[in-house]
């Protein structure tokens, strides 16, 4: 006997609107608060820059506004550089002039390819970033020679990583929860940025020149 297939429910009206709404309405609130966030993550990230380039300190601490409390840290990871070869005819043309036994060229059909031994290459970049500029040091004569059509160029740029802290037997909430409750007891705000401090004194005038 064959079953009789259900005829599908349409769900609770009431419950259906209520939550359409709720998500619809975190959805704004997702909305505002990247934006927001989006926006104190650049002035963050200027101000520690600026940290960096005055005092070099690669790392600090986020702390609760009772100034001891660390819930998170921030470290400067710096960005990478690599050389590599930016003139290839430059570069062919110093090895042909100056290393000949690593250069040579092959035939193929209708042209004629110059060829540089891949691992002298190789070996000229590494002493490239090791002297962190276009020279190599001849390991058997010692001359350091200036090799054109190459460059240390940058492949990340610096960036900064933000990490929560962990629980410990000290303390048994973790960052995300250390904020979450100094936010609920209104001791963080997240609707407002920082205020901005105030602007240094100006200077009392100097008397003019009699």
């Amino acid at each position: 006997m064959t079953a009789i297939e259900q005829k599908p429910q349409a769900p609770d009206p009431a419950y259906l609107a209520a939550v359409l709404r709720h998500r619809q309405t975190m959805q704004a609130q997702l909305d505002r608060a990247k934006a927001m966030f989006a926006e104190v993550d650049t002035d963050a990230a200027a101000l520690l820059a600026q940290q960096y380039k005055a005092t070099k300190s690669t790392k600090a601490e986020v702390t609760l506004p009772d100034g001891e409390t660390k819930f998170a840290t921030v470290t400067r990871i710096p960005g990478e550089a690599d050389a590599e070869v930016t003139d290839r005819d430059a570069f062919a043309a110093w090895v042909r002039d100056t290393y000949p036994d690593h250069w040579g060229f092959k035939v193929i059909p209708a042209r004629t390819e110059v060829v540089v031994d891949g691992a002298f290459i190789d070996r000229v970049l590494a002493a490239v970033n090791a002297a962190n500029g276009p020279e190599y040091a001849d390991p058997e004569s010692g001359v350091v020679h200036k090799v054109p059509g190459v460059a240390i160029k940058p492949k990340r740029r610096a960036y900064f990583k933000w990490t929560f802290t962990r629980t410990s037997k000290s303390q048994p909430l973790d960052g995300r929860e250390l904020a979450a409750q100094a936010v609920a007891a209104g001791l963080i705000s997240t609707d407002a940025p920082p205020a901005l401090p105030a602007p240094p004194p100006a200077d009392a005038e100097q008397p003019a020149a009699e």
